[in-house]
């Protein structure tokens, strides 16, 4: 099933219009239609802090908090240090379409792409 990464700052956004809110660990879209997203703590890793290579082939990836404990990170707001490298990353979720039951739901290709029209139709902020 395809995973969505969402920017902590377009949630903040979405959150403060009213267009999604957030109930645990679901955030809920305003429809028509409504849509329940499961998310997960994650990172997008912009880029190497210092201009060296990338050792652990992370910039441009993303990673939720349970890989970067299991790669032995560490995190703190906008930075990953893994060993002696630093990184720039930019903090989100992780979403994935769920049911009223909360489990995964499969889309088909039509489907996704309506979903992913209503997600963008949100709004964006300046930064994400």
């Amino acid at each position: 099933m395809p995973r969505i990464f969402v920017a902590q700052t377009l949630v903040d956004t979405w959150l403060s219009t009213g267009t999604v809110s957030l109930e645990q660990d679901l955030l809920r879209v305003s429809g028509p239609p409504s849509v329940d997203l499961f998310i997960n703590p994650a990172v997008w890793f912009e880029r190497i802090d210092g201009g060296e290579a990338d050792p652990h082939d992370v910039v441009g990836r993303v990673k939720t908090s349970q890989e970067l404990a299991q790669m032995g990170a560490d995190h703190y707001e906008s930075s990953v240090v893994m060993g002696d490298y630093a990184y720039t990353v930019r903090p989100g979720f992780i979403a994935t379409v769920v049911d009223a039951r909360g489990a995964e739901v499969r889309l088909d290709g039509p489907t996704w792409s309506r979903l992913m029209q209503q997600i963008e139709g949100l709004g964006t902020s300046s930064d994400n």
